[in-house]
């Protein structure tokens, strides 16, 4: 009999702990397979001494594990890379290109006390010669941690040492393994050295043997062939229980199915923000894609996610993300796109003596577009520059009429560029803006010096702190969250891996962007967290639930995103570039545990959807019919057993706001502002209400920024240029200095499609010619072409002629349909969709709006017999 190997298996979760063969083993030192596991036995108040095999690990590979190891070996790791030679550039390409998944492997491998040249006569692909050769350079960074962890493992007095701050030996000299339904590599090594020295190991699981379908790779699992007992020795227990699960493992066995008696339901939502209106705060959600719906759920509930410590969720993390990804090695430029540089403004971390620049971020929406062609650091300030010399021509009509800058009303209509987003921005802001521009880059120059290519960790750590003291000086304060995450920084800054060694500066910047990412905290198969919170929103992976049917309270739970794509899961992490063929030909006790995961990962899925069904407390189960790019998905199978009946679609919007009461005392005054208003909004409140609240009430005046928009006002300045003498090629010139991120060949394209004699008559004519009062203020009727982008005459549409004859219409017209604007929805008014939508300024975010998508057939002119809708 094999007395160093014991397996002790139950069918009851509820019951399990009375059953003698296993009371024998309450004081014994308890190893849980997850934390979460740990967390449902201890609140059974059985077992006095639970520990996580987290916490062996880290005792045994002491600092192996540190994030400033892994940050420190990732940066060796990609100056191998870098300076490499003699291999397939393609090959080479593909490492550098995924260099975490490199470095996880060779970690993983270490840690079992693999090396290079053992694996090495095994290899037969190019990717596993060139990984042991890659590897092999690796050993002297990887070396003071494993001399340490292999005499802790190797050393019986050690081992035995380690683990008598756990409890053992104490009062039993057995450790209970509870919940390994499959055995990593690492834990597997450990195992097996703990059962070397003499320890026995007592491997304690649920466990049916009637129901081989579910349970029989449990059986593998403990087997003798790797390492432990096989399935005639266990000790087996049985306590039945009237469980849903029971039923389940029926049907999973071919044999008679009843209908389940039991606290279960089944939602389907169409889409997530269905799910997301449900969100119940007492319900645990637990999910097998639970990365993708909290990347969904933390827009919604921020404040769920606080104590997630992971950089990226806040303003600095992103910042110092964007700054070391500025520096492009290959080029050696510092590019910024316009996604980078409008997320820098918005975090807050960018500022100087005039200001953060979070508070330009809506002024620097407005300019972007006049950057679209933009990358360097260099063409960024050049086309700044350009954009305020050509904001200067198009104010310069300003200075003539001795309009103040606060009366924009007259502004934009003498000088109608304004209606160029890029154009409506202040000078006085342009120059802010300019600043924060120079700023941004200065840090990045900073961070990254060109002419010294090579650094210490320690030099560039000392950078980033320098920065961040640096940005506090002019920020007002700081959230207690932001507060705690940058002394966190600074402290991780500080005490980086004494190493003398130069690193290029682009391996520390993509070190520093992975360490952001908590990629560097990812391990060979971490089913684990650290702190599990039972009611905390966040939405919890799937295999949590080995813990929740242990204890004695029973929260509702909801196993969201169960549709046929996600669940089961049918994928195996693999240690890449290995391939299976060389694990099988290796035959190492210790990396077959690859194998028997690829092999039985459909199994760890029953087994806990097995465990799930045995909770006590309400399951709700729930999937999303449309997702991502994914149309009509079904539930998953396993759901489908259960032959539940679905609730109705009954979800209530949570996000319908109460319209605000304006009161009659004050509907007068509203009024008497309203009509001192130019004619022309009257027109703009009569296409859309909610168009006028955007443009006239929330800011100053409309301005369009989209591509779309601005080839019609650009296409009305060609008619004026036109209309007064100037030549095509003249123009083209003149279009080219006010527009310059636009083609030479798209300019001459509207140029040329707006210089038709009649188009250019019928301008002077009708826009030049006539004119429009406001106040004192006289100007052409060609301003309102930059107001709606066309003329009033574009269309036949009865919608579009009645809101233009309210320039010619009285005062009593002009207050009926003031009346109406002010009794309706408030503050944020009434939207009237319609195929006009297409020439709006605020379609892009206005959430009635109708999309080309929703235009298409319709005809967006009443002349166009093609019905494309592309007709004006």
């Amino acid at each position: 009999m094999n007395e160093k190997v014991s397996v002790v298996t139950y069918d009851n979760p509820y019951t399990f702990y009375k059953i003698n063969e296993i009371r024998n083993y309450q004081n014994s030192m308890h190893v849980c397979a997850t934390t979460s596991l740990k967390v449902g036995l201890r609140n059974l108040k059985v077992f006095s001494n639970l520990i996580t095999m987290r916490e062996v690990i880290q005792k045994f590979y002491e600092g192996w594990n540190d994030i400033d190891v892994r940050f420190h070996q990732y940066a060796v790791l990609s100056d191998i890379l870098r300076s490499y030679q003699g291999a397939n550039s393609e090959v080479l390409l593909s490492f550098k290109r995924n260099k975490l998944n490199l470095l996880i492997t060779m970690r993983n491998l270490s840690e079992i006390f693999l090396t290079p040249e053992s694996i090495f006569p095994y290899c037969q692909t190019e990717e596993e010669k060139l990984f042991c050769c890659i590897w092999n350079e690796m050993q002297p960074v990887f070396e003071p941690y494993l001399k340490v962890a292999n005499n802790n493992l190797q050393s019986e007095d050690l081992t035995k040492q380690i683990l008598s701050q756990f409890g053992f030996g104490q009062s039993n000299s057995s450790i209970v393994l509870h919940g390994f339904y499959f055995i990593t590599p690492v834990q597997h090594y450990v195992f097996s050295k703990w059962k070397k020295h003499g320890i026995h190991l007592v491997f304690l699981n649920m466990y049916d043997g009637e129901k081989p379908s579910l349970f029989g790779f449990l059986e593998e699992n403990f087997s003798a062939a790797n390492g432990w007992i096989n399935r005639e020795r266990w000790t087996v227990t049985n306590d039945k229980g009237d469980f849903a699960a029971k039923q389940i493992a029926n049907v999973l066995e071919g044999e008679n199915y009843e209908p389940l008696q039991s606290k279960m339901e089944e939602v389907p939502y169409n889409y997530v923000i269905d799910f997301v209106q449900n969100i119940k705060k007492d319900t645990v959600y637990i999910s097998p894609n639970e990365e993708e719906l909290n990347t969904r759920l933390r827009d919604f509930y921020p404040k769920a996610y606080i104590n997630e410590r992971h950089f990226l969720s806040y303003p600095i993390g992103q910042y110092l993300l964007h700054l070391h990804s500025i520096w492009k090695e290959e080029t050696e430029e510092y590019v910024v796109t316009e996604r980078i540089m409008r997320e820098c403004f918005a975090s807050g971390w960018l500022q100087n003596e005039q200001g953060n620049a979070k508070d330009l971020t809506h002024q620097l929406d407005k300019i972007l577009p006049y950057f679209s062609d933009c990358h360097t650091d260099k063409e960024w300030y050049e086309r700044m520059n350009k954009l305020m010399l050509s904001k200067q021509a198009v104010s310069n009509t300003l200075k003539n009429f001795r309009i103040a800058k606060s009366d924009h009303f007259k502004a934009v209509r003498v000088s109608p560029g304004l209606r160029f987003s890029f154009f409506s921005v202040s000078m006085k802001d342009l120059k802010r803006i300019r600043s924060h521009f120079k700023k941004l880059f200065l840090h990045a120059r900073e961070l990254f010096d060109i002419k010294k290519k090579r650094v210490k960790i320690k030099q560039h750590f000392n950078k980033i702190q320098d920065l961040l003291d640096e940005a506090q000086l002019y920020r007002e304060s700081l959230s207690n969250e932001e507060s705690i995450l940058i002394n966190q920084l600074k402290e991780a800054l500080a005490n980086p891996i004494e190493d003398q060694s130069n690193f290029h500066i682009s391996d520390l910047a993509d070190a520093i962007i992975m360490f952001l990412k908590k990629g560097l905290e990812k391990n060979d198969l971490d089913l684990d967290d650290e702190n599990p919170v039972p009611h905390d929103l966040k939405i919890k992976r799937f295999e949590v639930l080995d813990g929740f049917i242990y204890g004695k309270d029973f929260p509702d739970l909801h196993l969201c995103g169960m549709d046929e794509r996600h669940f089961p899961v049918t994928s195996a992490p693999m240690p890449w570039p290995i391939t299976k063929e060389l694990l099988s030909r290796l035959d190492y006790p210790a990396t077959n545990m690859y194998l028997f995961r690829e092999k039985h990962r459909l199994s760890f899925s029953k087994y806990l959807f097995y465990l799930l069904l045995n909770y006590k407390g309400k399951i709700t189960f729930s999937w999303i019919r449309n997702f991502n790019d994914e149309e009509n998905l079904d539930k998953s199978i396993y759901i489908e057993l259960l032959g539940l009946n679905p609730l109705p679609d009954n979800i209530e919007n949570k996000y319908e706001y109460e319209p605000a009461s304006i009161s009659e005392e004050n509907i007068e005054e509203a009024m008497l502002k309203l009509e001192a208003l130019p004619r022309e909004e009257y027109v703009e409140m009569q296409l859309c209400p909610r168009r006028f609240y955007y443009s006239t009430v929330s800011d100053y005046f409309s301005s369009y920024s989209s591509l779309f928009h601005m080839q019609f006002l650009i296409g009305n300045l060609v008619k004026i240029y036109g209309a007064v003498g100037r030549g095509k090629e003249e123009i083209v010139d003149l279009l080219h200095n006010l527009f310059p991120f636009l083609s030479n060949i798209r300019l001459r394209t509207i140029v040329d499609s707006n210089m038709n004699e009649n188009l250019l008559q019928s301008t002077l004519r009708f826009g030049l010619q006539k004119h429009l009062k406001f106040d004192e203020i006289e100007y052409p009727v060609s301003s309102m072409y930059f107001h709606f982008l066309t003329h009033r005459g574009a269309f036949e549409s009865e919608q579009w002629k009645s809101s233009f004859d309210l320039m010619s219409r009285g005062r009593l017209k002009r207050r009926e349909v003031l009346s109406r604007v002010l009794n309706g929805k408030l503050p944020l008014l009434e939207a009237t969709p319609s195929v006009f939508c297409k020439l709006c300024p605020h379609s892009s975010y206005c959430e009635d709006a109708y999309y080309p998508v929703d235009l298409k057939g319709k005809g967006f002119d009443d002349r166009d017999e093609t019905r494309t809708g592309t007709a004006l």
